[in-house]
């Protein structure tokens, strides 16, 4: 009887596969394969996870199941001719082993594993600015980013600007990298990369550095002789009305001491 449970037991382990590995990003699908021949329909399918041995999605007699368990309802498919389960709008809950158990006919029962890892998408850095206070048109700029494990970088320099790349900064699970840029144009911009493996993330910063254009010296000379001109108009000017109503009033004067004569005569 335990030799029987040894073979058992042997036979069982033998048909199993290797861990399988997948992985998606955090909202995306991931399709779990069965490990299933191609070429044989299993008539029973059941999905379950790891350690409690839930069953999450089953097809027995072509008859599918795939909301036993609520955090997974709308969000699995079943394919009844491969065996394979789709998650859908992956969560981070999701990250665990899957297994699979098919049997049928013509085939000897089988078990399959398959452990999903669930992915973040790489985070666009952040870039801070600081212009000087000392030095025309220069940036003490700062770009880090959130994510582990990435190599940030500077690019997009503009043309004709001093651009000094500094040591990297940063600490704990913060990466970040400074520079000084100094620009000969008055609207710049500059773009941090973050980089790791295959993905990477940017951004842009727009700097802009206005300034007032220098004026010329205004020239207090022919201020000066234009105002001593003014002035000497305006004088000139009341004189002449003053005149002109003098010589009325004495006009005036005189016609109503004529008038007066005759008037008594």
């Amino acid at each position: 009887m335990t030799l029987l449970i040894l073979l058992v037991l042997y036979l069982h382990v033998a048909l199993v596969a290797p861990v399988r590995k997948v992985s998606g990003y955090r909202g995306d699908n991931v399709t779990l394969p069965s490990g299933a021949d191609p070429s044989w329909t299993p008539s029973s399918i059941e999905w379950s996870i790891f350690p409690n041995n839930t069953y999450i999605a089953t097809c027995r007699d072509g008859k599918k199941n795939v909301g036993r368990v609520d955090r997974y309802r709308g969000r699995l498919s079943l394919d009844a001719s491969t065996g394979n389960l789709t998650i859908h709008h992956l969560t981070p809950e999701d990250g665990m082993e899957y297994t699979v158990d098919l049997s049928g006919t013509g085939k000897p029962y089988s078990v399959s594993k398959t452990k999903v890892t669930v992915r973040e998408r790489l985070q666009k850095p952040t870039i801070g600015s600081f212009l000087s206070t000392t030095e025309r048109c220069s940036w003490y700029l700062e770009c880090s980013s959130a994510d582990a494990g990435v190599d940030l970088s500077w690019h997009d320099v503009p043309a004709g600007a001093a651009f000094t790349n500094m040591t990297r900064c940063g600490g704990g699970d913060s990466t970040g990298v400074a520079a000084m840029l100094r620009a000969t144009t008055r609207l710049v911009e500059i773009t941090c990369r973050s980089r790791r493996n295959a993905e990477n993330a940017s951004r842009v910063l727009a700097l802009s550095c206005s300034w007032e254009e220098p004026q010329p010296t205004p020239d207090l000379g022919p201020q000066k002789d234009s105002w001593f001109r003014e002035r000497y108009a305006i004088v000139f000017l009341v004189g002449i009305t003053m005149g002109i109503l003098l010589m009325v009033s004495i006009l005036y004067i005189r016609m109503h001491m004529r008038r007066k004569r005759n008037e008594l005569m």
